[in-house]
């Protein structure tokens, strides 16, 4: 029993650390892999460690959270964009990038498809683009899935904002290669990234996008959830919180050991 409370003393210390609890997988397309450059033969449906990131950070929400599949909008639309996302607010998408449908006939020809109906939101990066998500008010969740992200040596960093502060930075997907080289191990690849704070803590959220001038990379986006505190179900505790439950084990562990001597 002692040393399954240090271990959950230690546990409880080392989250507040980064406030936030993220979810994250990738699931390779077989059907891109196998091909050359820009070249797919099949899409596939969320499945492997995408969906499981997928799954785990949606079981801490509630049913009627807001998600984001850009079926309302026109195809090859440019920012500025105004998203709804329900009880959690609006946003306004800003930056690069344009809303995209998929081929009829060659649904995935350069590896980048839809995961809800047939349009998503893709950026191109020559050199280095960005783009943001301005919230309209403070919210505890936010999570995409992410689609044929750096296959041509690109890469993917985001940084989290709330009331003008920077929170943290993350690199989603890390530049594997130099940037125009083909990665076939990540074509037409699918990713979920998630993240959620304790408390109604992110207003804003900026992309950056990394490629070759002269070899572009080209990332795709869909399903962007965001979720007000309320619809939190499992919250992750504020640093305060973990505090106080880790004063209290550590003056339980010193009790057990003043009675045993």
């Amino acid at each position: 029993m002692r040393s399954r409370l240090a271990l959950s003393t230690l546990l409880l210390l080392a989250a507040p650390l980064g406030a936030q609890t993220v979810y994250t997988g990738f699931t390779q397309n077989p059907g891109c892999v196998v091909n050359g450059p820009n070249m797919c033969a099949q899409k596939i449906a969320p499945q492997g460690a995408a969906l499981t990131a997928r799954n785990a950070f949606s079981s801490n929400l509630t049913n009627n959270v807001g998600t984001q599949n850009f079926e309302s909008f026109a195809p090859g639309l440019g920012a500025p964009l105004a998203l709804d996302f329900g009880f959690a607010g609006v946003a306004t998408l800003s930056g690069a990038g344009n809303t995209e449908a998929e081929d009829p006939v060659d649904i995935i020809p350069f590896g980048r498809y839809a995961i809800s109906g047939n349009q998503y939101y893709q950026a191109r990066a020559s050199g280095v683009a960005n783009f943001s998500i301005l919230f309209s008010q403070l919210v505890a969740g936010f999570g995409f899935y992410g689609i044929d992200f750096g296959d041509i040596g690109g890469s993917v960093g985001i940084d989290l904002f709330g009331s003008g502060l920077l929170l943290t930075s993350l690199v989603i997907q890390p530049q594997v290669a130099a940037p125009g080289t083909f990665v076939s191990e990540l074509n037409g690849g699918l990713r979920y990234w998630g993240v959620l704070y304790g408390s109604n803590t992110i207003d804003r959220v900026d992309f950056t996008l990394t490629g070759l001038p002269t070899d572009a990379d080209v990332f795709a986006f869909d399903d962007l959830t965001v979720a007000d505190a309320s619809q939190v179900q499992n919250p992750v505790p504020e640093p305060s919180t973990f505090a106080l439950m880790a004063a209290g084990l550590f003056g339980i562990i010193a009790v057990k050991r003043r009675r045993q001597r």
